[in-house]
């Protein structure tokens, strides 16, 4: 990806993986960006309450997109 994903994106990537739990990583992978660059726009999608935070597992944080 050329610049950084925007907020948007980064909800969109999420809800195209399909999977009901994900990681930082997945949606990056997804996006085709560094879990760094896509940093800012994550922190606002979750200060806006677009994912929750579920669990650590194995060391990896895992969220999941919050319904209406």
């Amino acid at each position: 990806m050329a610049q950084a994903p925007t907020q948007e994106q980064v909800v969109d990537a999420a809800r195209s993986l399909g999977r009901e739990e994900f990681t930082r990583e997945d949606v990056a992978e997804k996006l085709g960006a560094e879990v760094s660059e896509m940093r800012p726009s994550w922190k606002a999608a979750k200060d806006a309450g677009d994912f929750e935070k579920v669990r650590n597992e194995d060391g990896k944080r895992l969220f999941r997109l919050k319904t209406a």
